[in-house]
Order: structure tokens, then C-alpha cells, then sequence
């Protein structure tokens, strides 16, 4: 990976194939111990703490020519629409279980009903246009409510010009602005093993919506337990 390599454009960022391996082998690793919640929380959990570590290394291995802007209540690129894996979306909809009050829980189901009836019969490029009606469900006052078990997606996007961002929200511009493909070749290279580890093991491993996803761990009985065991929890 170059450090100093930056992207304007939407091409898919390379896959790290040895960094896709060791995610696999690590999968099958925890579901070998067993087949419980426990271990389905720790699959995502897990995925989230190397890719945390591996950008964290890299850029304090490979000092940035430019510096990344992104802080606390920067929130536009939370009105993109967000893929994850499933155990990235039962870990969030844990989280929510055991963190949020129950006032706090029907808010976020009214926020997502709300966002499926938007996004319903639209593609992904029409649901791109009008992001600026489809912000996250998860935010809360300009700050993600979940940020510590956000999904790995997120801790991709950055920016490098205060204010593109913002701009291209208001715009309704779909142009990319610049950034570094580091971070998103490690991202998807995780997700990648993520997924074909669980899929290797039968368990439901394809993209999912991030909104109806949750919709779904919240509706569906036992979703943790059902997952596991190689149950559809997720409609696709």
C-alpha cells in the first residue's frame, strides 16, 4: 500500500488477499470454539479491532503529506448509504439493545421506518441523489450513537478539504473528493474475509443494507443465536 497515494475517483479500492486470508482463518478460529451469541459478537468485534490497529500502524508508519479533517460533528458522510456484513449488523443492533433506553430504542425504529419508506423502489444511485434526506438513523445531535461498533465502512471515509464534504452534500454532488486508498484497501479487505469466512461455515454472509439490517435485528426473534446457527436472518 502507498501512503501517499490519493483517489478522486469510485473505483473499487485493490483487495489485500493476505490480509483477506488471515481475517478467514480467523474466523473459523472463533466459530471452532463454538457456535454461540458470544462468538458472533466477537466476529465483528474482532474485524472492527484490526482494522482500527492496521490504519492506526500504517499512518504512524507512513506519515500523510496531507492531513485528514474529519472530527467530532462532521457528519455528512453519514447521509451515505452504508453496506456492512451481518455480524457488523447484529453487533450494532446488540449495542443498541444494551445501551440505548427504551425512549431512545422506539426513536430509532420510527428512524429507520422512516428512512425504508424513502429509500423504498429507489436504486443506489437514486438513493445517492437525495442522501440529503437520508441521514443515518444512528446519529444523534451530529454524532453517531453507536461509534464505538460502527460499522468498518465508516472508519474508511475520511477527507482531506474541510468543507468538500459539506459542499457536495448541499450540492447533491455525486463527484468524489479526495482521499487516500489506504484505508480502504484495508477495509475491504477485512469485510472481504468476513464475509467468505462466515460464508465458508454457512452462515449468512452477503452485503447488507445497514438500515434494513437493523430494521431486521430488531424484528426478527434471536437473531444472534438463529445467525449462528446458519439461519437467513437478513433480507436481502
Amino acid at each position: 500500500m502507498s501512503p501517499f497515494k490519493e483517489n478522486y475517483g469510485a473505483e473499487s479500492p485493490p483487495l489485500n488477499e493476505a490480509l483477506a486470508a488471515m481475517v478467514r482463518a480467523n474466523v473459523r478460529a472463533i466459530l471452532a470454539r463454538g457456535r454461540t451469541p458470544e462468538q458472533a459478537l466477537e466476529l465483528a468485534g474482532s474485524a472492527l479491532a484490526w482494522a482500527d490497529h492496521l490504519i492506526e500502524r500504517f499512518e504512524a508508519e507512513n506519515p500523510l503529506p496531507r492531513p485528514i479533517v474529519c472530527q467530532a460533528g462532521c457528519y455528512y458522510c453519514c447521509h451515505n448509504q452504508v453496506e456492512l456484513t451481518p455480524p457488523e449488523a447484529l453487533l450494532l443492533g446488540h449495542y443498541v439493545e444494551q445501551h440505548f433506553p427504551e425512549v431512545e430504542k422506539a426513536g430509532l425504529k420510527a428512524k429507520i421506518a422512516e428512512s425504508l419508506k424513502i429509500k423504498a423502489g429507489k436504486n443506489k444511485a437514486e438513493m445517492a441523489r437525495i442522501r440529503q434526506e437520508l441521514p443515518c438513523p444512528l446519529l444523534r445531535e451530529a454524532r453517531c450513537s453507536v461509534y464505538p461498533v460502527r460499522p468498518l465502512i465508516c472508519r474508511a471515509m475520511h477527507s482531506l478539504e474541510a468543507g468538500d464534504c459539506e459542499q457536495a452534500l448541499r450540492r447533491e454532488d455525486l463527484s468524489a473528493s479526495a482521499y487516500y486508498s489506504h484505508r480502504y484497501e484495508i477495509i475491504r479487505s477485512i469485510s472481504q474475509g468476513l464475509k467468505d469466512g462466515c460464508a465458508s461455515l454457512g452462515c449468512q454472509a452477503g452485503a447488507l443494507d445497514l438500515v434494513a439490517a437493523l430494521d431486521n435485528s430488531f424484528r426478527e426473534p434471536r437473531p444472534l443465536e438463529r445467525w449462528i446457527q446458519g439461519e437467513e436472518v437478513f433480507s436481502l
